[in-house]
This record gives C-alpha cells, sequence and structure tokens, in this order.
C-alpha cells in the first residue's frame, strides 16, 4: 500500500486533486453569487455540481497518465 502512494505523490496526484477541489470550490462560491443575481433557473445550480464531480475523476486520470515537465506534457 505505502508503494501506491508513493507512486500517486510521485506523479502529483495528490497536488492535483487539491488543486481541483479548491478551484471547483471556488467556482461554486462564484456560481452561487452570481445566479442569485441573475435570477439563474434552479437546475443550473446541481448541473454545474454534476459536472464538477463528474471532472473529478477524469482530472485524477489525467494527473496518473501524463506529467506536466519543461518540456511540455509528457506520458
Amino acid at each position: 500500500m505505502s508503494q501506491l502512494f508513493q507512486e500517486l505523490k510521485r506523479r502529483n496526484v495528490f497536488r492535483v486533486a487539491i488543486a481541483y477541489l479548491a478551484v471547483a470550490w471556488v467556482i461554486m462560491q462564484l456560481a452561487d453569487i452570481v445566479f442569485d443575481n441573475v435570477a439563474a433557473p434552479d437546475w443550473l445550480m446541481p448541473v454545474i455540481l454534476f459536472f464538477i464531480v463528474v471532472g473529478f475523476p477524469v482530472a485524477l486520470l489525467f494527473a496518473w497518465a501524463y506529467e506536466m515537465t519543461p518540456e511540455g506534457i509528457k506520458r
């Protein structure tokens, strides 16, 4: 199990997860504020939450499969 955590750490999966959750939280907060002021429909907030939740495992998958380097993205 320790090897798995070491590999996740090496591939920056934890860093991507924390960054994704922070950005998702900011997006939800901004959407809440903006949607209240522009009288957006009630179904819009759950749709945004759905896309954030679905995007999380996708972001982790890409973090596992690809690595950002100074030369660009490497597999």
